[in-house]
């Protein structure tokens, strides 16, 4: 019953960060997002219940749905046998073909998180992202390279997401193939 309860939550929750992509897409984050959502007949009370502290919570909503994406599009392929090059590479260019698709949308988020005051939040994400990246490249190190690879894997994509958001996704995985390359030197 009670996974049914989370599934029928987690459903909402996305229904919601649906209507809210096609406002965020062409304003941006802002405070005046749920009010804008309450006019588009989502209920203040569904709001306040999924996200109360407000646009934050679904920013947050946003980018943990983002690596559940990443997460079930990796699933269905067998990335175990590559090089972990390789797996990395097709990590992250799984992860910009998803970004691809709402680019809009993600651009605006990427924009707002670099925000002075979303700094906290930007970091604690990133490291979800990168964290989760390692995992699905079958990653288990526990020593001094767990931190190193994470760095250079944050460093990676996030010049990566620069590429891609002021040029195209093309020119993105020419970006990480480039730094790959670097980084295997």
């Amino acid at each position: 019953m009670r996974k049914t309860d989370n599934n029928k939550e987690y459903k909402k929750k996305l229904s919601i960060l649906q209507n809210a992509k096609q406002y965020v897409a062409k304003d941006g984050w802002s405070k005046n997002l749920l009010n804008k959502l309450i006019n588009n007949q989502i209920k203040s009370s569904d709001l306040s219940y999924f996200f109360p502290n407000g646009y934050m919570d679904l920013l947050e909503f946003s980018l943990n749905d983002l690596n559940k994406s990443l997460e079930n599009k990796i699933s269905k392929i067998n990335i175990i046998n590559f090089p972990m090059s390789k797996r990395i590479k097709k990590i992250l260019t799984t992860r910009l073909e998803i970004l691809n698709a709402e680019k809009d949308f993600y651009k605006k988020t990427f924009n707002h998180l670099t925000l002075p005051h979303n700094t906290k939040i930007m970091k604690r994400n990133l490291y979800k992202s990168i964290d989760n990246m390692w995992y699905l490249a079958g990653d288990n190190s526990t020593d001094f390279s767990f931190y190193t690879k994470r760095l250079t894997l944050a460093l990676i994509y996030t010049n990566a997401l620069f590429v891609f958001f002021n040029k195209d996704f093309e020119h993105a995985i020419i970006n990480i193939d480039k730094n790959l390359k670097k980084i295997s030197k």
